[in-house]
């Protein structure tokens, strides 16, 4: 799609709601918040304390748990579904790999600059991110560096989930559904008081699916299947006095799918000859069923005391986690070339502990002080690689003899981070505002890591990698400057600066180190409530100098990260919720973007062969847009609600449309633009206590890409980035 061609979509998207309240909207009669205004107000904690929505100058998408629930989103890698401008995929080992305006990464097991945040505490495996949706109140999406409050590895935004507060009150809520691949979705959700100030909560989720969404031609089983995934939250709540509290909370995640199955790139073939039939996208011919599982959890303490001029707020945090997978690079029906790591090969430990000290919202000066102390040790010991003659197509046997049978690589990164940080806000004049942010991060990273080479003459050849540690010691700041022009309308500009770590590539330790990447930001926006508050509509525009770049790609069969010099985006953001009537809300935004690297010499290219297979060669991509970046977004949401007599009437739309973005910085990989329709309708009950719903998924079966390498053996390409079309039934239950 043209830009120009994108613009007149996306204006229309907004014109729609802004023209129809038009003719509705009455004048205002008076600057202060009408009770309904004031029941709408969309609370987060961006900035780490709690705000309205609309007074916070930075370009935020939120979504509610009834939003989840309406769109079709099942879990944290569909959120893309309703936020413009998010892109996210699983990789190998269920890895979850979001990107915001095209900034994110594709490695395995490097931390995302979309940062994941989870009741306050940081996950750094993004293995933690393939999950359920568990008992969530609130999700926010913070785009644009947030390294002031936020730290390191959030270049590119974050996500920050808020979930349920344990309550004195009991209450339930179980719901259920089952669609046409079998899959089973249960969860409930219980809270109430144990006794005068201590509150609890339990949170369960499980899924289960019967068919896969494709069949494995070799061994007859299905491809594209959860196995199972478990999601467990406890919270217990103490509150000993109007002052104190503290907050315990312990979750877990068990989860097997059956995955990250390849098919060629359109176009292209492997340089293996295949010898099993392939009759579709998310079929395969491997010899093995492929899979990826994980294990893990943790527990964190938050405390928070009330000083009166300021709380004081405690979050410490322990998380460990495993995860194995295994799976077939060059599925053609005779073994060639497969991937895993073992049960219990890769674990991962993080310890956290942030302290933060949050002046009251009022008064002509305000502030956020803190200190941030991160320790995480991430590790494959080892990621096996293992090669057959078919991948070497087949050679004499003296050749075979001194070619690598297996590869056994073992990598362990220990990670340890210190960051002091703050952030004041002064009023210039009664609707003027200046923030003024600061942070500064020390880290040291090192690595212990050997590879393992096993010739099929039987010589076994050990080498050893111990680099030099990586230490970086790196400000991060944030300028902005909002002004308050009416009740209902917000102006603002802002300068941030945000950094992702370097590091090491424990999956190539042989590879240099990367270094870290740094992102500076510049963006302007307004935040408005018009026609009596009926049309919230924000835009923000954004302009982005982005050095040392980090980029995945593939050399000698192994991921490795490197720096990709530089490159240059900018855009605009639009947000807007509409409530044409009592009954009737549209809601939804787009975003337009240009993302090209600038200065990319050295760059990892290809060129496909007639007989298979890639000829990988050096380009300048310089020009190129990066990876993941897509020209235009948009999603548009109708949500109508019609009482009768026998209980509400519920109908939901959401369309999401997806301009093409490019895989790799040669930009040869693509997946082409998609729309992604969902629908239901159901019926609640009067006294709001039974849902029923009919849904439908995907309803113009879309395949997405969600996972295309270049290698020399060829283009591995999974499409398992979306489920096929799919109707279901869904049941509610609460007390």
């Amino acid at each position: 799609m043209r830009l120009k061609n994108a613009l007149f979509i996306g204006t229309a998207l907004v014109a729609l709601p802004v023209a129809a309240l038009a003719q509705t909207a009455q004048p205002a009669q008076s600057a202060q918040p009408t009770p309904a205004a004031d029941e709408s107000e969309i609370i987060v904690t961006a900035q780490k304390r709690a705000e309205n929505l609309q007074k916070v100058p930075i370009v935020i998408s939120v979504v509610s748990a009834a939003q989840i629930q309406n769109s079709g989103i099942t879990g944290l890698t569909t959120l893309a579904t309703v936020t413009p401008g998010l892109t996210s995929r699983t990789s190998g080992g269920g890895v979850f790999q979001p990107s915001l305006r095209g900034i994110g990464t594709s490695s395995n097991v490097v931390e995302n600059p979309v940062a994941l945040y989870i009741d306050g505490v940081y996950l750094p495996q993004q293995r933690e991110g393939n999950r359920e949706l568990l008992d969530v109140e609130q999700v926010a999406v913070l785009k644009g560096p947030q390294g002031t409050l936020f730290g390191r590895n959030a270049t590119g935004g974050v996500i920050q989930i808020t979930t349920r507060r344990p309550t004195q009150d009991f209450a339930f809520r179980g719901r259920a559904e089952i669609d046409t691949y079998a899959t089973f979705r249960g969860s409930a959700f219980a809270t109430g008081g144990l006794a005068t100030g201590v509150a609890a909560s339990l949170s369960v989720d499980y899924a289960k699916q019967g068919r896969g969404w494709g069949t494995n031609r070799t061994t007859g089983n299905d491809t594209f299947k959860i196995d199972h995934a478990l999601s467990l939250r406890g919270k217990l709540l103490f509150e000993p006095g109007p002052d104190t509290s503290f907050t315990l909370i312990g979750d877990y995640m068990q989860r097997k799918d059956f995955t990250y199955t390849f098919v060629p790139y359109p176009g292209t073939t492997f340089s293996v000859p295949a010898t099993g039939p392939v009759t579709g996208a998310q079929d395969t011919s491997s010899p093995i069923d492929t899979y990826a599982a994980f294990n893990g959890g943790g527990v964190s303490l938050t405390a928070e005391q009330d000083l009166g001029f300021a709380r004081l707020i405690s979050i410490t945090a322990l998380r460990r986690s495993n995860s194995d997978y295994l799976f077939d690079d060059v599925p053609t029906g005779t073994p060639a070339f497969y991937v895993g790591v073992a049960k219990d090969a890769a674990p991962n430990r993080m310890f956290s502990e942030e302290v933060q000290l949050v002046s009251r919202n009022t008064g002509p000066f305000t502030y956020t002080l803190g200190a941030f102390y991160f320790y995480n040790r991430n590790t494959n010991q080892p990621i096996v690689r293992q090669f057959f003659p078919a991948f070497y197509n087949n050679p004499p046997a003296p050749v075979l003899a001194n070619l690598n049978r297996m590869t056994e690589t073992f990598g362990a990164e220990t990670t340890r981070s210190f960051a002091p940080f703050g952030q004041v806000a002064v009023k210039l004049a009664e609707a003027t505002t200046l923030t003024l942010g600061a942070r500064y991060t020390y880290e040291k990273r090192e690595l212990t890591g050997q590879a393992i080479l096993t010739r099929y003459s039987g010589t076994v050849i050990t080498l050893p990698f111990t680099p030099a540690p990586l230490t970086i010691r790196k400000p991060t700041w944030r300028i902005a400057l909002d002004q308050q022009f009416t009740p209902d309308v917000l102006g603002y500009v802002s300068y941030n600066r945000g950094i992702k770590s370097g590091g090491f590539n424990i999956l190539n330790p042989a590879n240099p180190a990367y270094l870290p990447e740094q992102l500076d930001a510049y963006e302007a926006g307004l935040k408005t409530q018009l026609f009596d508050r009926k049309l919230r509509l924000n835009v923000g525009g954004f302009y982005y100098k982005y050095n040392n770049v980090q980029v995945t790609q593939f050399v000698n069969l192994a991921q490795s990260v490197v720096n990709g010099a530089k490159a240059r985006l900018y855009g605009v953001d639009v947000d807007f919720d509409a409530r044409l009537s009592p009954e009737l809300r549209v809601s939804g935004g787009f975003e337009l973007l240009s993302a090209r690297f600038t200065s990319y010499p050295n760059a990892v290219g290809s060129i496909p062969r007639a007989t298979g297979g890639a000829q990988l060669i050096v380009i300048d991509a310089a020009g190129n847009r990066i990876p993941q970046s897509q020209k235009f977004a948009g999603s548009l949401a109708v949500d109508y609600e019609h009482p009768a007599t026998f209980g509400t009437i519920l109908v939901n739309t959401t369309a999401n449309y997806n301009g093409d973005y490019k895989i790799e910085a040669d930009n040869f990989l693509t997946q082409g633009a998609y729309t992604l329709l969902n629908a239901s309708i159901g019926w609640r009950s009067s006294n709001d206590r039974v849902t029923l719903k009919l849904f439908t998924r995907n309803l113009l079966n879309e395949k997405v890409i969600n996972n295309s390498t270049t290698q020399g053996i060829g283009y591995p390409t999974s499409y398992g980035g979306q489920a096929p079309r799919t109707f279901g039934i869904s049941g509610q239950v609460s007390l």
